[in-house]
This record gives structure tokens, C-alpha cells and sequence, in this order.
């Protein structure tokens, strides 16, 4: 008889995020900012937190980029910045198009123009909006997206998480929010806000470690399915969050895992298993991918007979993993397994 795969929503994991993410708002800076619908704090009149100067970046392509304090016309190019920004009340003024869903923090972005996409910039919608700041980073965080950029204004950082040290990787993401505050005179709530994140993290951590067993990453995109391991674009499961991985031998480059079968599934019998879901996370029709693993085999791990396959929200582990909004979300969605 198959066994239930948990199911948790998109809704449910971004709201109990938000919830822990938002919690430490009451900061320094509340009495500087008014707090907008989606927790987000946002500029009043004159009353706002301000650089008082400009701030020399030294950017992800290894450049040194004086950046004028408080730009007002900002195009972004990456959604985990995208997210940073909107999380310190910073106004956006162009995005990419958005391939799927944005989350409910998200929300005030879809009314904001949109330049292209993430590997197809519209340098000429751009160049219009003649903006104060240009920030790429992540899919368009490139030379060559770099190059056409600069033609448009001087006034464009890569702001990129590239940290080969997948120990180093959540000290890089809390370096770089740190520096998108300090553009804006944001850093006291910048401070708040990753201590939120730590602490989320910190606490699945200590259950991962008393709970034990073995846990499984993997990415379901139509009817394949791929796993990763230690020191892949998801081993923050491993390194970070403390959970112990599966005995199997998986690469640990390569963007979508190594390719595997349901008998995979039963030979490493995991105790729990996270599915990320990319179909639906990059707005294609698929089949679901729970359903995809719904199997005789795979319903014969432990995993399944204690109901512990759960899928993570797509947009934070996928599209924007490197702000702390998302690694919050990816603890409320660890935290289900446990």
C-alpha cells in the first residue's frame, strides 16, 4: 500500500519564514522606517535611515566600484539581491521577468517594470530608465552581461555569491548583504536581519544533529530525477544545517545532480528526503513532482513510511538561495523533516 508523501505548500513554508525572518524587526532602525504589509521596512519621508557617503564595492568580477551613497533609480538583475533589497525596504525600479511565482515578500514586485530576462537583459528598456545603479549578479552575473552594462552607466557591480568553500558560502551571503545595506545606510537592520537568519539556522542544526539518520536532495525536473551531495549548489543542507548525507557517491559540481533511478532511492534508504520541484519553480507544466516519486521503491524507504519526503519552496533554494529571507525559508522547510 503506497505511503503518503507530505505535501507542504508554497503558502504555509513562506509564511512560517517570514514569520521567523521578520520577528527581530523592532530594531534601531523602527524608529527611522514604517513597516509595509509584507513585514519589508520602507522609506518615509525624510525620516529614512541614509549612507552618508559613497561606498567603494569590490564586486564579484574583482572590481572596485565607488558607488554613490542612496541611489534612487536602481535596476536589478538577481533575485536574491531582488529579495535583500525588498527586505530592506530599498525601492527597485526594473526587474527580469519573473519565470514563476515570486513569494508573498515579493508581492509589491510585480507591478515593477520589467528589462528582459535573466540571460536576455533588454539593454535598451535599460539604458531609458537612465538608473543611478545597475546590480547584477548570479545568471547575469557575467563579463559579458558586465560589458554591455557599462555602456549603459559606470554604475554597475556584480553582486554574485561565488565562494568555492561551501564552508565559506554563508559568510560570503552575510558579507555581500552587508554591503547592499551599507549603500543605503541600512546596516543596523542588515545586522538584525542576519541574526534572524543564523538563529533559524542554528536552530535546525540542533535538531539535525540529536535526530540523526540520513537525509537526500533531490531535484525533480519533469520525469528526471537528479541528487546531490556535500558541496553542491545545495550542500548548505550538509554543511550549514547539520544534516548527515547518504553514502552514495555524487559529484558535487554540475547544475542539475546526478541523474538517478527509483532504485537509487531504496539502496541508500534515506530517513528523509527534500524535493525541489523545478518545473513548477521556473513555471513550466509538469507532473508534480511528488507524484513522479511515488513509486513501489521509493515508498519503501524510511523516508516514506514516516512520511519525511517533504518539497522545498522553489524560488529560495533555486532562484534566490543567497539573501537571508531564503535561507530562513529553507530552514522552515528542513525543520518539517526533523
Amino acid at each position: 500500500m503506497p505511503v503518503a508523501l507530505a505535501r507542504p505548500t508554497r503558502t504555509v513554508a513562506l509564511t512560517a519564514a517570514l514569520a521567523l525572518g521578520l520577528a527581530a524587526c523592532g530594531s534601531s532602525d523602527s524608529s527611522n522606517s514604517s513597516s509595509t504589509s509584507n513585514g519589508s521596512s520602507a522609506f518615509t519621508s525624510g525620516a529614512a535611515a541614509q549612507a552618508t557617503g559613497p561606498v567603494t564595492v569590490k564586486d564579484a568580477q574583482g572590481r572596485s566600484v565607488k558607488v554613490a551613497a542612496n541611489p534612487g533609480k536602481v535596476v536589478v538583475l538577481d533575485w536574491s539581491v531582488a529579495r535583500s533589497l525588498t527586505q530592506l525596504g530599498v525601492p527597485i525600479a526594473a526587474l527580469p521577468k519573473a519565470s514563476g511565482e515570486l513569494p508573498a515578500d515579493m508581492a509589491a514586485l510585480k507591478s515593477v517594470k520589467t528589462v528582459g530576462t535573466l540571460f536576455e537583459p533588454d539593454y535598451e528598456a535599460i539604458a531609458e530608465l537612465e538608473p543611478d545603479l545597475i546590480i547584477i549578479g548570479g545568471r547575469s552575473g557575467n563579463a559579458k552581461v558586465l560589458k554591455e552594462m557599462t555602456k549603459i552607466s559606470p554604475n554597475v557591480i556584480d553582486m554574485s555569491v561565488r565562494e568555492d568553500d561551501a564552508t565559506k558560502h554563508l559568510s560570503a551571503v552575510s558579507d555581500q548583504y552587508k554591503t547592499l545595506a551599507s549603500i543605503w545606510g541600512k546596516s543596523s537592520q542588515a545586522d538584525t536581519h542576519l541574526a534572524s537568519m543564523n538563529k533559524a539556522i542554528g536552530d535546525v542544526r540542533t535538531k539535525a544533529t540529536k535526530a540523526g539518520g540520513t537525509t537526500m536532495f533531490v531535484q525533480v525536473s519533469g520525469s528526471k530525477v537528479g541528487a546531490y551531495g556535500p558541496g553542491s549548489r545545495f550542500g548548505t543542507v550538509w554543511t550549514d544545517f547539520g544534516f548527515k548525507p547518504v553514502n552514495a557517491p555524487l559529484k558535487s559540481d554540475g547544475g542539475h545532480g546526478d541523474e538517478i533511478n527509483q532504485e537509487f532511492f531504496l539502496k541508500y534508504n534515506p530517513s528523509r528526503v527534500l524535493v525541489l520541484d523545478r518545473s513548477r519553480t521556473i513555471g513550466e507544466s509538469a507532473k508534480p513532482a511528488l507524484d513522479v516519486l511515488n513509486s513501489g521503491l521509493v515508498n519503501k524507504t524510511d523516508a516514506a513510511k514516516n512520511k519525511k519526503i517533504s518539497t522545498v519552496d522553489g524560488f529560495s533554494w533555486y532562484l534566490a538561495i543567497d539573501t537571508p529571507l531564503s535561507y530562513i525559508a529553507a530552514a522552515n522547510d528542513l525543520a518539517k523533516v526533523l
